[in-house]
């Protein structure tokens, strides 16, 4: 049975528009470590459409997926209604949520981190392992320093750049990852990869991130 979204009411909207899915490595590395983690329900915040959760969904996970955007949580869970995918979507804040999500296996935090200052990606860590059950798995994916854009926009603390009036991007290496995630998690992995979407209008961008997995202090 499909589950709802919950969150504030508003207008139905036109759902027609393709959305494409991801076509890089990044999936299959996700789909192999929370499989290897022995993870079966994964929370996903900052789910956008839905293009990750439907691919996790697919590969036999139970999904519970949020984003701040009612509009794309509705478009996402529109068009899984039209399918056999049960995913669970909620309008929430992916950094600061305002519900008690559960516990879950596994956390899969896609292109977060990387778009708060330090001190708000320490709380974001902070909420990620709250919903983690011992010894879950948490696995995100950042912007590397070696992106294309980085360096764009004024320097507003080490390797963080305002790129437009009030949007922060924050690039990482790997040691900053290894020990922003350390006072966290047991970091298992961080590795390079690339990240491709092509979106509704063809148009390919390349991103270059870190893919890192980590399990729960106790």
């Amino acid at each position: 049975m499909k589950v709802p979204v919950e969150g504030p009411d508003q207008e139905q909207q036109d759902t027609q528009q393709a959305v494409e899915e991801p076509e890089d490595e990044v999936l299959a590395a996700v789909t192999r470590v929370l499989t290897q983690a022995g993870a079966y329900s994964v929370l996903h915040p900052g789910c956008g459409t839905g293009r990750y959760s439907r691919y996790l969904a697919a590969a036999g996970f139970s999904v519970t997926a949020f984003d701040l955007m009612g509009l794309a949580v509705r478009m996402a869970a529109t068009r899984d209604l039209r399918s056999d995918l049960t995913i669970r979507y909620l309008v929430d804040d992916p950094s600061l949520p305002t519900r008690d999500m559960g516990k879950f296996d596994g956390v899969f935090a896609p292109n977060i981190l990387h778009l708060f200052a330090f001190r708000e990606r320490q709380r974001v860590l902070r909420l990620l392992t709250k919903h983690l059950r011992p010894g879950g798995v948490a696995v995100v994916t950042v912007l590397s320093v070696h992106d294309e854009r980085y360096g764009r926009g004024r320097e507003v603390e080490p390797d963080t750049f305002e790129l437009l009036p009030g949007q922060l991007m924050h690039f990482y290496s790997e040691d900053e990852l290894h020990y922003e995630l350390e006072h966290h998690f047991h970091v298992a992995l961080i590795e390079s990869a690339t990240e491709t979407e092509t979106d509704h209008f063809g148009i390919k961008r390349e991103y270059a991130v870190l893919l890192a997995c980590g399990l729960k202090r106790d």
